[in-house]
């Protein structure tokens, strides 16, 4: 397959000096300074923060309901129907079963390997729960497991614990995920007994999932939620895996942990109580209100919006719906446009979203793997922190040539250049009678409207798509089909579609 240099893609457009800005904070001014780009519209900063990647429909919807309806119907997704997602899921039954259900699967064909992953993707493209497959992919990142030697147990953990509780109550998800087979064998308490208390989970509860690092917690408090978590176990039986409290090996003396008193004697009660101390405590809520504005607002939280957002979560008992509410209805989130950079995995879904119209996947779509070279192969992030959420550690000279690419060489699929995948570009892009039309209507496509581009951008575009001519000239057929992947593929690789 053909690869794109650095050299190549600046070449081929004006849009280079912004995609080369786009690493420096100055390019958001930048743009939103130039003649073309105009004010931010709210409903177009809000689709792009709550979805995948906005659609046409999705504009639709969001002019019906108004922005504040828009909002509370994705932060209701058990009232939206998803037809395509329940349909897709039918036909693999054993993503909605047991972990011995998935290892079976991986006996009678390899491809299982890839359709775990590609799950994750498939649902994020064509989910009609926007808002809620944003919040999955930001709980599996704080409540990390990578697949590894667990693929059965990460598929129910991904149901039972993320999916479940993705926008109910966090206490309730602490302890699904205190009890799923899946952290206890990543984390190694299953193995832990009052002998020898293994302290990883101990450590990571605090340090990731609650407090957070500088949430007030001593070495001896470890020791002491490790103490109270021995005996939460798994055990094996003929309806597969499941939690399992051992009172034969839990410690029973007495413990003190955050300055609260454990008495001794107790089984299954030490960890419960743990879980809910960490659960309610202050610095947990300005965790966890700190990462959900970082995912949903800034790369530098506004501190004004962390402490309301983590007011709310307290007086509200650790509710994630009405703090993502919170959130999202704020004059901070309002104000955030370009403040965020795609992610690798936000950045290939995005595409696809951009391009569904004419897009069509067979049984085997291989694209999932292109996420190992962009650095985001879903749920595949070793260590117990989750993917990095911050722009700079996705902004490099190898990520960004990997997206550009991507961003070049995906639109070619209309040629056949990719497996198992069909594209059609002209249900995408309308038959239109000049270059500039084509790129007004190219950039409607991908952008969600062509004021997102300055005038020297669409002029740029203009004169790639004729060589130099006039860019109001008739558009040829031959021109046409010539330019048009490679003009949606600069579209895509633009600095205007990388930030949102």
């Amino acid at each position: 397959m053909q690869k794109t240099s650095r050299r190549d893609f600046l070449k081929w457009t004006g849009m280079a000096a912004a995609a080369t800005a786009a690493a420096g904070s100055g390019w958001i001014s930048r743009v939103q300074a130039q003649q073309g780009v105009g004010p931010v519209d709210p409903s177009w900063h809000v689709l792009n923060r709550l979805t995948w990647g906005p659609t046409p429909a999705d504009f639709d919807r969001i002019a019906d309901m108004g922005i504040e309806g828009y909002i509370d119907w994705q932060l209701a997704p058990e009232f939206i129907p998803d037809p395509v997602v329940d349909e897709w899921l039918s036909k693999y039954p054993y993503l909605n079963g047991s972990a011995e259900d998935v290892y079976r699967a991986t006996d009678r064909s390899d491809y299982v390997y890839t359709l775990v992953p590609w799950q994750r993707i498939y649902r994020a493209v064509y989910s009609e729960r926007q808002l809620f497959e944003r919040m999955v992919e930001f709980w599996t990142d704080h409540f990390n497991v990578p697949v590894g030697d667990l693929m059965g147990e990460k598929v129910v953990d991904d149901r039972v614990v993320i999916r479940q509780h993705a926008l109910g109550n966090f206490r309730d998800m602490l302890l699904a995920s205190a009890q799923s087979p899946a952290m206890l064998y990543y984390l190694n308490n299953a193995e832990s007994v009052a002998e020898h208390p293994n302290e990883n989970y101990a450590r990571e509860v605090m340090e990731l999932h609650t407090l957070g690092v500088d949430g007030g917690y001593t070495e001896d408090d470890v020791k002491a939620v490790a103490r109270a978590l021995t005996g939460f176990t798994v055990r094996s039986s003929a309806d597969g895996e499941a939690f399992y409290f051992d009172i034969s090996v839990h410690d029973q003396e007495p413990k003190e942990m955050l300055g609260h008193q454990l008495p001794g004697g107790r089984g299954i009660e030490d960890g419960l109580q743990v879980l809910d101390i960490l659960a309610t405590h202050p610095s947990t809520a300005r965790f966890i209100a700190t990462k959900l504005v970082r995912r949903f607002v800034s790369d530098n939280p506004p501190p004004s919006l962390i402490e309301s957002a983590a007011g709310v979560f307290l007086t509200t008992s650790g509710d994630i719906r009405q703090t993502m509410r919170h959130i999202l209805t704020s004059a901070e989130f309002m104000s955030s446009a370009y403040m965020k950079f795609r992610r690798p995995i936000d950045f290939m879904v995005a595409m696809l979203r951009a391009l569904k119209p004419g897009l069509s996947f067979g049984d085997r779509p291989w694209l999932v793997w292109s996420l190992e070279d962009l650095g985001q192969l879903p749920w595949s992030w070793s260590p117990p922190n989750g993917y990095p959420d911050a722009a700079v550690a996705w902004m490099n000279t190898s990520g960004l040539l990997n997206r550009w690419n991507m961003a070049l060489n995906f639109p070619y699929a209309s040629d056949g250049w990719y497996e198992d995948i069909q594209l059609d570009l002209n249900a995408i892009v309308p038959q239109v009678r000049t270059a500039d039309q084509l790129v007004s209507a190219a950039a409607a496509a991908v952008l969600g409207s062509p004021v997102r581009l300055t005038d020297q951008d669409r002029q740029a575009l203009a004169a790639f798509v004729t060589d130099e001519g006039n860019p109001t000239l008739p558009l040829t057929e031959d021109i046409r089909n010539d330019k048009l992947p490679t003009l949606l593929g600069l579209l895509i690789a633009s600095p205007q579609f990388q930030w949102t």
